[in-house]
């Protein structure tokens, strides 16, 4: 047998020194063939692979205790399983009455169960429907029932009396009882396993699997990098652009406007600490957000280095956009070559990113984060495409995989890597079978890497019905729903309009200006290449189930490679006609004035301070969103006439150029792109550095960024104020009340009081609708520090009433009307709110008179009933006098700005009621505001809800010129103190395919399907 020598094969060794006989070629291209199958293998398994969940366990009544009422909400608001205990001789003690209810009277929707006595029967209601009723038997006696996944069972005594298969297991808010504190109730008790399904961590098999897909993943990268050679990229020198951009950037960490889904973003990653897992806090019942999670668990990460304030979490994006700036420069050094060194190129670069970054970078949504990727990924795939590199395009492939870890929008991370497939088809036609597989197998192994992130602490089973859940309560749109992308586009502000309208501009006329083939490492070449990755990218967003106006951030990478190239030359062929040029300068003229007409408007509370219009109205009319427009004096940027002036002395300069041989610097339509982006981009810095001077000394969105920056005080805590008691208090009148009509009733108020102190009400058994209200004189102390009355009130369509402080001064009696308002507005006192409703105390206001002597408050009914509480003197104090020491509520769109509070979580299967509700105002959709407690959208507050009884307060946000309502302070009371139970935390093992019942469907809670 002759025993060839390798080299004699064609197989090269290492050229790096190593312990030991170097690895053949061939046999190193076996082992990434190998160790690429296992990465896949071990990448398909680790989704099914078992995990340890929580499995808490809620038992009430407490340990040692009788059974008394108590609030506990559960979010999914439909346990795991139930069982309750009801003796019989509880049943008898209360004789007509709920001895046990899991959901209160009237509550919506009536999913609960509830177990009643009366006229010496029981009966068993759940969901809405008799299950069970019989004579309660004489003797000792219990029943027992339980509720699983498979239906519902009634038993006594051992023995099953009733049986209802396939019921849902009921809805638990509160767990009420009539037999409260009667002796009899000994041994009322309920058990249950609340939904706490996506709470999980990896088993040992699972971890041990994880690992070895870590070090495999890295061991086929190392040894593609040692068979095909490593990735070397270029290193542009620093330029004075550099600095310009950093500055900018670093700018807007305390500049940039707050989006409506920064504070959404903060607080699922902020409750994941307490949860356990990544869900949506707001709404759809905490689901899992896996596998698109990369993006939160980085702020969880650094929020938890320092705190979840909007301005500490920025330095995030400010991050991902610092970066994705290095690696946009060394693109265009590694694709032009020497061309990129030339004093305009980064220039225009600069201009072109900070015309995409300025509007959509500065965000806490994951869209940053996937321009960072999308850009790194286009640098390596044009390395690969270069050097026909498999390692660089391996690593193309790892970060799409990360990006598409961040959201559904982070598939547009993977339109770079499609213009590369005809290198990769040459590549592969030209090498053996084994060079294709196991190069094949490494492109496939690298985009394993979302397994690790999107199933490290999640299964198979889980994302499922995490997607079913999206689908089913939140409004996703299909891919030929697109348009709906470009309507909310038009809807948007202006500097959201413009970057989305230049790249589509740009994009149409290289489409028509293609000409014949050009050579790559050209700008020409370039331009092409950019405007089909950014097609490749919109096209792939349409894919996206949302279709808002903020994932269009998740294009600017291959975007602002095409703005950049079209600001260095024409998109059009020079041999481009009049006819064609003349319509390329309209393009670009449309597209200006299209952008600049769009309002200077930014919500929320970005909008204070800024330039153009008026911003205060609620529903501006059509003329006076359009004169929010963008405008210097009578001149609107958005008139075409401006810009054909401009295109016009463009091309007279040109001709004037050429006429002199000196050649054309400036083709119309290109200059009037090169307009569009120097206004866009000075613009957004001007009206944004602006408007913490104009609202001066009013509290900014930038100004409290600087005031953070200096001494870490910038946040709402430290402004917002709210009228609170004052340190002198009130003696008792030494007359009593005087009530009339319906004011003389007895019944008890059906909702707790909302401060300590006397209540009058009008909620009488046989209502005429009239009732008059004149309490005492209530003495003000001479020497108190109170400069308001403050009198709450409750009730439908309060303003229909009269409601009034009557105060006694040295000049006479005055009648002064309640508002809740610090001081009159300009156009007179704000009235009662009748959006309300009758579960929701108001406390009114009005500024005490000099020298008053006494107060007393006079109500006139005029229709439904109200409740007045007795008046209080109340001064501004800071709000953190309501929330210190409280569980807060920070809403979705403020949470941000109030860091500091104890916010409440959504932790094993239940929502900590919260004691204070902190909400955004500035006129936003009341739609919007309430997501967290709309139950057909699966708000995980909505069950916290149900025995909530809210006071809002007047709080103000001093200082500035006027501004729309900032937001509210709600004090939140409860009907049963809440989470009087105890809760044993289980664990179990839970196979990877195993799916939980599902939380989508009509009959889980209501809602139907609507796409």
């Amino acid at each position: 047998m002759v025993v060839s020598h390798p080299l004699e094969l064609g197989e090269t060794r290492s050229p790096q020194r190593s312990r030991g006989r170097p690895i053949p070629a061939n046999r190193r291209t076996w082992w990434c063939g190998a160790l690429a199958a296992v990465t896949v293998l071990l990448g398909v398994v680790i989704p099914f692979a078992p995990v340890t969940v929580s499995d808490p366990v809620v038992s009430w009544p407490q340990a040692g205790k009788l059974p008394s009422s108590t609030a506990v909400p559960l979010s999914p608001p439909r346990p795991l399983s139930l069982e309750a205990t009801i003796p019989c001789s509880a049943l008898r003690a209360v004789g007509t009455g709920d001895v046990l209810r899991t959901v209160p009277a009237g509550a919506d929707p009536q999913g609960g169960l509830t177990i009643s006595a009366g006229g010496g029967r029981v009966s068993v209601l759940a969901n809405g429907v008799a299950a069970f009723a019989e004579p309660i038997p004489a003797g000792p006696c219990a029943y027992r029932v339980a509720a699983t996944a498979t239906g519902l069972e009634v038993s006594r005594g051992g023995h099953r009396v009733a049986q209802v298969p396939g019921a849902q297991v009921p809805e638990v808010s509160v767990l009420s009882t009539a037999a409260a504190g009667l002796p009899e109730s000994a041994g009322l008790g309920v058990t249950l396993h609340t939904d706490d399904r996506y709470s999980s961590t990896p088993a040992d098999l699972k971890t041990a699997l994880l690992v070895a897909h870590l070090a495999a993943l890295a061991a086929t990268l190392v040894l593609a990098g040692r068979i095909w050679g490593p990735v070397r990229m270029p290193r542009p020198r620093p330029r004075w652009v550099d600095l310009v951009v950093g500055a900018v950037a670093a700018s807007w960490v305390l500049l940039g406007p707050l989006g409506y889904d920064d504070a959404w973003y903060a607080l699922m990653s902020r409750n994941a600490a307490e949860s356990g897992f990544l869900g949506n806090y707001v709404y759809m019942f905490n689901v899992t957000e896996n596998p698109f999670v990369l993006s939160q668990y980085l702020m969880q990460f650094w929020g938890g280095l320092g705190e979840f304030s909007l301005w500490w979490l920025r330095l995030l994006p400010l991050a991902y956009g610092l970066l994705t700036w290095v690696l946009l420069r060394v693109l265009l050094a590694t694709t032009l070559g020497r061309a990129a060194e030339h004093r305009w190129v980064p220039w225009a670069l600069g201009l072109a990113f900070l015309s995409w970054w300025l509007p959509y970078g500065m965000s806490l949504r994951p869209e940053p984060l996937i321009l960072c990727l999308t850009a790194a990924t286009t640098l390596l795939a044009e390395l690969a495409r270069r050097r026909e590199s498999i390692p660089a395009a391996a690593a193309a492939t790892l970060v799409a995989a990360l990006g598409l870890s961040c959201s559904p929008s982070g598939l547009v991370a993977w339109a770079p890597l499609v213009p590369a497939l005809p290198w990769l088809w040459r590549w592969l036609r030209d090498r053996t079978w084994k060079s294709r597989a196991a190069a094949g197998l490494t492109l496939v192994a690298a985009g394993t890497a979302l397994v690790p992130v999107g199933f490290a602490d999640a299964t198979f089973g889980d994302v499922l019905e995490a997607t079913k859940v999206h689908r089913w309560y939140y409004g996703s749109f299909a891919w030929y729903e697109e348009w709906r992308h470009i309507d909310s586009l038009m809807a948007g502000p202006w500097a959201l309009r413009l970057p989305v309208l230049m790249a589509l501009a740009v994009g149409l006329l290289v489409a028509l200006g293609r000409g014949r083939r050009t050579a790559p490492g050209t700008l020409r070449w370039l331009m092409l290449s950019s405007a089909v990755t950014t097609a490749l990218a919109m096209a792939f967003l349409a894919l996206s189930p949302t279709k808002w106006v903020v994932h269009f951030g998740a294009l600017a990478a291959p975007a602002i490679v095409l703005l950049t190239t079209a600001l260095l030359r024409s998109p059009l062929p020079r041999t481009t006609g009049v006819v064609v040029s003349t319509g390329a300068t309209g393009v670009m003229i449309a597209v200006a004035a299209a952008g600049f007409s769009g309002p200077n408007i930014w919500k929320p509370f970005s909008d204070r301070g800024q330039s153009f219009g008026n911003h205060l109205p609620a529903a501006p009319s059509k003329i006076e969103l359009n004169m929010t427009a963008p405008h210097v004096g009578d001149v609107f940027l958005r008139d075409a006439k401006l810009w054909v002036a401009l295109a016009l002395a463009v091309a007279g300069f040109g001709l004037w150029r050429r006429r002199r041989h000196l050649g054309v610097l400036l083709r119309p339509e290109r200059g009037v792109l090169l307009a569009t982006a120097l206004l866009l981009v000075t613009g957004m810095v001007a009206v944004f550095a602006c408007a913490p001077l104009r609202q001066a000394p009013g509290w900014t969105v930038g100004g409290g960024g600087f005031e953070h920056a200096l001494s870490g005080t910038g946040d709402l805590a430290h402004h917002v104020q709210v009228l609170a008691d004052a340190d002198a208090r009130p003696p008792e009148p030494a007359e009593p009340a005087v009530v009339r009509g319906d004011f003389a009733t007895a019944a008890p108020l059906p909702v707790p009081p909302s401060s300590p102190g006397r209540v009058w009400h009008s909620n009488s058994s046989t209502p005429t609708g009239r009732g008059e209200l004149v309490t005492g004189w209530y003495p003000v102390p001479a020497t108190g520090d109170a400069t308001h009355v403050t009198v709450p009130v409750l009730g439908d369509r309060l303003s229909a009433h009269r409601l009034s402080v009557r105060a006694d001064t040295p000049t006479g009696v005055v009648d002064l009307p309640l508002s809740r308002e610090a001081a009159p507005g300009p156009s007179g006192p704000l009235g009662p709110d009748d959006a309300l409703g009758s579960r929701h105390w108001q406390e009114l206001a009005v500024a005490l008179p000099q020298r008053v002597r006494a107060v007393r408050v006079v109500v006139e009914q005029h229709g439904s009933w109200l409740a007045v509480g007795q008046p209080r003197l109340t001064r501004l104090r800071p709000v953190t006098s309501v929330t210190e020491g409280e569980v807060v509520f920070a809403d979705q769109i403020s949470a941000v700005l109030w860091p500091d509070v104890d916010q409440a979580a959504v932790a094993d299967g239940i929502t900590t009621p919260p004691t204070v509700r902190l909400s955004a105002a500035e006129h936003i959709d009341p739609g919007v505001l309430s997501n967290s407690t709309f139950t057909d959208w699966g708000g995980n507050f909505a069950t916290s809800t149900h025995t909530a009884t809210w006071v809002r307060m007047v709080s103000v946000l001093p200082g500035g010129p006027e501004a729309p309502p900032w937001g509210t302070v709600d004090r939140v009371l409860y009907a049963a103190e809440p989470l009087q139970v105890d809760v044993e935390h289980r664990h179990e093992d839970r196979a990877g395919w195993t799916r939980l019942p599902t939380l989508a469907g009509e009959d889980y809670i209501g809602r139907k399907y609507t796409g």
